[in-house]
């Protein structure tokens, strides 16, 4: 059965961004807004760059109960009481996947880093709706260190050639959100784990924001050496 892809929060530059790269390749997904005519508005800048109407758009609350793989868009500080509402409508049948990341405010000249605490003793996003999500729902975390800005700009089609990494403990999950990436041309997903991973991962973000800030650009990205193709 083919997995439909929505994105709660997706009327944002990431969900723009991931939207468009999809949209490419020629894979619908369902973005989502709290308000419907923001949905409305969105997606249809988005389907008139593609030149197709491939994007839907939905609330949140349809976004949910439309899709199988629902991807968190929506920034961190928002994120867990914007899900709150809809887990009573998670099963075991979705994949949750968090492309979130807990950045403190940058500051000229200081270097980005995440904020020092979480809510209930998590120290990454992941591990923070990990125990907001029921336990039966898969839950994976990908996308986490595409510069949003990089996915927007279809116009310049800067060639990605990126790695996604992808950590989580359920593996079927896993491997899904893997094909979806691969639909996304010169993007390679890799297997970075468990969910503690995050914590990793989330740093390796900050890092390159600095980076992008540093070199004025935005198109930074992580590449792993020393992988063949059957490792993942």
């Amino acid at each position: 059965m083919t997995k439909i892809i929505g994105m709660i929060g997706g009327t944002g530059p990431q969900g723009q961004g991931l939207a468009l790269r999809w949209g490419l390749a020629g894979e619908p997904v369902i973005m989502g807004s709290r308000q419907q005519e923001k949905a409305d508005r969105i997606s249809a800048q988005v389907n008139e760059k593609l030149g197709e109407d491939i994007v839907i758009p939905r609330t949140n609350e349809a976004c949910v109960k439309e899709s199988d793989i629902i991807l968190c868009t929506t920034p961190f500080d928002y994120i867990v009481r914007t899900i709150t509402p809809f887990v009573k409508y998670f099963t075991a049948d979705h994949i949750i996947v968090d492309v979130t990341v807990p950045l403190k405010p940058f500051e000229k000249g200081k270097m980005v880093d995440l904020l020092p605490e979480l809510e209930q003793g998590a120290k990454s996003a992941t591990e923070l709706l990990r125990k907001v999500i029921p336990r039966e729902v898969p839950l994976v975390g990908a996308f986490k260190t595409l510069s949003n800005a990089t996915l927007q700009d279809i116009d310049r089609l800067p060639i990605l050639n990126q790695d996604v990494f992808i950590l989580g403990r359920e593996k079927q999950a896993k491997h899904v959100v893997k094909v979806k990436t691969k639909l996304i041309k010169n993007l390679r997903p890799i297997d970075a784990g468990g969910t503690l991973s995050a914590r990793h991962v989330e740093h390796f973000t900050a890092f390159l924001i600095g980076l992008n800030s540093r070199y004025k650009t935005h198109d930074c990205g992580f590449g792993v050496t020393g992988l063949t193709e059957r490792d993942w």
